[in-house]
């Protein structure tokens, strides 16, 4: 009894570690931690950008402007292409704003580097809110709390042919139905940490 005991003790242990180690679609980051503050250095660089909408006061951007390296793991089978969106919740009084739209990702990558969102390598760059094509990093308005940025990166069922300069709405439309899988992380910002 106790041998059986001990084989099906053995056998839980087994099924429970099979279970915490299944694989599913993943996202992940050296360059933010999921929920902690973004560091300044992605923040976005402009030296023009007005203290609030509407002001003629200009406060500068305090970051680089260095998009963050992104990595997702355990694509689901049937994946032909990968996308990345990034978006601000807060931004706007609540409307939102997005600041990356980055789509026609081939199924073969599985990461962007520090950087290549910013320098558009390895991606179809839609339009983000302010027109942008490539990575915008966090800059919200001076006097703001903590602005919510999330990033996702969806897994899709679609070949990378998608026409660029597709706003996030246009993007989300065009592939409905065809997202597999989808993974995020989030961070925060606010200019309180200039």
């Amino acid at each position: 009894m106790r041998t059986l005991n001990v084989a099906l003790s053995a056998a839980m242990i087994a099924a429970m570690s099979s279970t915490q180690t299944a694989s599913y679609f993943t996202l992940s980051s050296t360059s933010i931690t999921d929920g902690a503050r973004i560091p300044v250095r992605f923040a976005a660089d402009d030296q023009k950008r007005p203290c609030r909408p509407g002001s003629t006061e200009i406060c500068p951007c305090p970051g680089q402007n260095v998009s963050p390296q992104l990595a997702w793991t355990n694509a689901p089978d049937g994946t032909k292409s990968f996308a990345i969106l990034m978006y601000d919740i807060d931004g706007q009084a609540g409307a939102g704003v997005s600041h990356w739209v980055a789509y026609n990702i081939a199924a073969t990558m599985h990461e962007l580097a520090e950087g290549d969102g910013t320098a558009g390598k390895n991606f179809t760059g839609g339009s983000g809110t302010r027109g942008n094509a490539n990575y915008l990093g966090p800059c919200p308005p001076r006097g703001d709390g903590q602005h919510h940025y999330l990033i996702t990166v969806s897994a899709l069922d679609l070949e990378p042919t998608l026409a660029p300069g597709l706003t996030r709405e246009a993007f989300l439309a065009a592939v409905k139905g065809h997202q597999l899988a989808a993974s995020s992380i989030g961070g925060l910002f606010a200019r309180a940490y200039e």
